[in-house]
């Protein structure tokens, strides 16, 4: 019983540590991202920059490995009914969260990223600037992009408020910390396209 809920205990923190790395990249992405509105050159050096750099091909690694791992921790963790012996660590997801709500989120932030990865690893980085114009030109990437944002949100929200209960550290201030860093990073990215819309018009 004791190795069944340390391990169960362990696999939920290596999960909590692998998606902290994706909220990291996010932010760091989002900094990226935020040069689209210093003008074409500085976006378009930062990327060049970045794409070229010996981190790339360690950060891609290290993303496919810690989604991987992620998405394959969660999935085992459902199947086996999400059962805990710990009151600590037990929580009852299928209330809070309805459990087709859940996996439904989940399925829409795994076909975004594969999506948006595509898009992006497509696209030249010397036309990057200009191609994303043209990407948020189309009603279809609105669509596209907003639900894959309010999925990431409310995930993400989740993910925070649960990885700091996990990391065994638990207050409800967090909750609030939680939703104003999502709302920030939303905002963030949101700037773009309504940026390239207000030009448009």
């Amino acid at each position: 019983m004791n190795f069944t809920k340390n391990r169960t205990v362990s696999l939920k923190k290596m999960m909590a540590i692998a998606g902290l790395f994706w909220f990291f990249f996010l932010i760091f992405y989002l900094l990226g991202a935020l040069t689209f509105h210093s003008g074409e050159a500085e976006f378009t050096a930062f990327y060049l920059w970045f794409n070229d750099s010996i981190f790339y091909p360690i950060l891609v690694i290290l993303l496919i490995f810690t989604l991987a791992f992620h998405v394959f921790i969660a999935v085992t963790r459902q199947l086996s009914n999400n059962v805990s012996s710990g009151n600590q660590y037990h929580k009852a997801y299928p209330k809070a969260v309805p459990r087709i709500v859940a996996w439904s989120g989940a399925s829409i932030i795994l076909i975004f990223i594969v999506i948006h990865s595509v898009q992006m690893l497509s696209i030249s980085t010397v036309d990057l600037y200009s191609e994303i114009q043209i990407i948020f030109q189309r009603p279809i990437m609105w669509a596209i992009y907003g639900l894959g944002m309010i999925a990431i949100s409310t995930h993400l929200h989740h993910g925070l408020t649960n990885v700091l209960q996990t990391l065994g550290i638990s207050s409800n201030q967090h909750k609030g910390i939680a939703l104003i860093i999502v709302l920030l990073i939303v905002a963030g990215y949101a700037s773009i396209p309504i940026s390239i819309l207000y030009a448009k018009v």
